[in-house]
C-alpha cells in the first residue's frame, strides 16, 4: 500500500483531520520515488511569514545539533498557516532526527518570536530548548518515513504551540 500512496503524490496519507498538502522541498522528488527519507508535517505555524529550516541529524550524539553536526538541511518558505509538508532525504536506513525552525522574518537568525520543534514532539521548556537524540530519534527505512513536528514558541517564561 505505501507504494500505491507515494504513487499519488503522498496525497492520500491518512493523518486525521488535517488536509494533504504538497511536498515541498529541493528533496520532494526523493519522497515521490520512494526511496530512504522523512516526510515531515510541519504543523503549528505561529504566522502565514518566513521561512521554515529542517536540519538532519545521523546518530552520531555527539555532534547532534551543533554546528556542523547536520548531515542536510532544507529551507522553505511559509506560503500558509496550514501544514507543510517538507521531504529531507538521508543518506541510508537508519536512526535520525530532525530538528525545525520557523524564522518568521526570514532574516537567517534565530530571533525571540521564532519557533521550532524536533521529530517525536519532545517536551521542552525555556530552561532545556533542545532534547537528547534518544528523545527525538525516528527509525527510516527503505522508503520514506512519516513525522509530524508541532511547531513551539517562546510565550513569556514558557514555551508552547502558537495561539490564534
Amino acid at each position: 500500500m505505501r507504494k500505491s500512496l507515494i504513487g499519488l503524490g503522498l496525497a492520500g496519507l491518512a493523518l486525521g483531520a488535517a488536509a494533504p498538502s504538497a511536498v515541498v522541498g529541493s528533496d520532494a522528488s526523493t519522497c515521490a520515488a520512494g526511496k530512504p527519507a522523512l516526510l515531515v508535517r510541519v504543523s503549528g505555524l505561529k504566522q502565514a511569514s518566513g521561512t521554515v529550516k529542517l536540519a538532519l541529524y545521523g546518530s552520531n550524539p555527539s555532534v547532534y545539533l551543533k554546528k556542523g553536526g547536520r548531515l542536510r538541511r532544507i529551507k522553505v518558505p511559509v506560503r500558509g498557516s496550514g501544514p507543510i509538508d517538507v521531504c529531507i532525504a538521508v543518506p541510508k536506513p537508519g536512526r535520525y532526527a530532525v530538528a525545525v525552525h520557523h524564522d518568521l522574518n526570514a532574516n537567517g537568525d534565530r530571533d525571540r518570536h521564532d519557533g521550532g520543534g524536533y521529530s517525536n514532539n519532545p517536551r521542552v521548556s525555556i530552561t532545556n530548548l533542545k532534547p537528547p537524540f534518544a528523545k527525538t530519534a525516528v527509525a527510516v527505512g527503505r522508503s520514506p518515513a512519516r513525522i509530524d513536528v508541532r511547531l513551539l514558541y517562546v510565550r513569556g517564561l514558557s514555551v508552547g504551540p502558537a495561539t490564534s
